[in-house]
């Protein structure tokens, strides 16, 4: 379960921005333990800044955040396996693995750039840099690692229709994403298609790691309408997987009002002209 609020303030006349961003997550936590729903409490304040250049049609915009972050568990929802066989098949007994404390508390900081021209973008950023905090409430790492996202894309016109391929490129860690889409945008109306593909690191505690599969592939559909009052959309998520055909993909609608705003004082600068989901 995830909350998020955001502001954030553009001043044009000094080509600065500022920003500030709040969210809270309750998760699980995993093993030894069943029954751990909404144990994780995560919250992030931010503060966030921005300045953009601007060379003629060429536009460099660079941004760095600064995140508290609190991460604490509730002892009392944590509950153990129900019988000592239970215990012996899958783990040892309670009291095995121990919490070593109960709350976690760090500063993380992020910064990114992003190059625009007319029909061409591209962005680089790093998150979590700098030390590298041990986010574990036992006495087995886990550690937050530096995570770099690479995006480029394009936009190409002809005639009243528009094509916007973009490539995705995320490491943290041992792990890697790589999302390559495209968009088709004709009047009102917008097509997307994409694929995935997710490189995970094999647990090192399985007996058997070979028969873990560590990378999985999955498409992406979209379909969007967007007129001066609202917008609306569909997609649809499925991994290219026995067991994802089998249970079936995921699915997401949503729709947004628009509050039209003008303002004859304000200075224009070049915008980035991207397909809007």
């Amino acid at each position: 379960v995830l909350y998020n609020a955001s502001y954030d303030r553009n001043f044009i006349d000094s080509n600065n921005g500022f920003g500030f961003l709040v969210n809270v997550g309750k998760s699980a936590f995993d093993a030894p333990y069943f029954g751990a729903n909404h144990a994780v409490t995560t919250t992030n304040i931010s503060l966030i800044y921005a300045h953009q250049f601007h060379i003629k049609a060429f536009t460099l915009s660079a941004g760095v955040q600064a995140t508290y972050r609190d991460k604490s568990i509730d002892e009392s929802k944590l509950t153990y396996p129900p019988s000592p066989y239970h215990w012996n098949f899958w783990f040892e007994p309670p009291g095995y693995i121990q919490l070593t404390r109960t709350d976690v508390n760090m500063p993380d900081f992020a910064g990114g750039i992003l190059a625009y021209w007319k029909n061409y973008f591209a962005g680089f950023s790093v998150s979590h840099f700098g030390h590298q905090y041990d986010e574990s409430f036992t006495d087995i790492p886990d550690i937050l690692r530096t995570k770099y996202i690479f995006n480029a894309g394009a936009i190409i016109h002809i005639r009243k229709v528009t094509f916007t391929p973009t490539v995705y490129f995320e490491n943290q860690g041992t792990f890697h994403q790589q999302i390559i889409e495209g968009y088709v945008a004709y009047w009102h109306f917008i097509m997307g298609v994409g694929s995935s593909v997710q490189e995970i690191p094999t647990p090192t505690d399985w007996t058997y790691p070979e028969a873990y599969n560590n990378t999985t592939e999955a498409m992406v559909l979209s379909l969007g309408y967007q007129c001066k009052l609202f917008r609306i959309g569909y997609s649809y998520y499925n991994e290219l997987s026995k067991l994802a055909l089998a249970v079936g993909g995921t699915n997401e609608a949503y729709m947004g009002l628009l509050i039209p705003y003008s303002n004859p004082n304000r200075k224009k600068v070049n915008g980035l002209n991207i397909p809007a989901f």
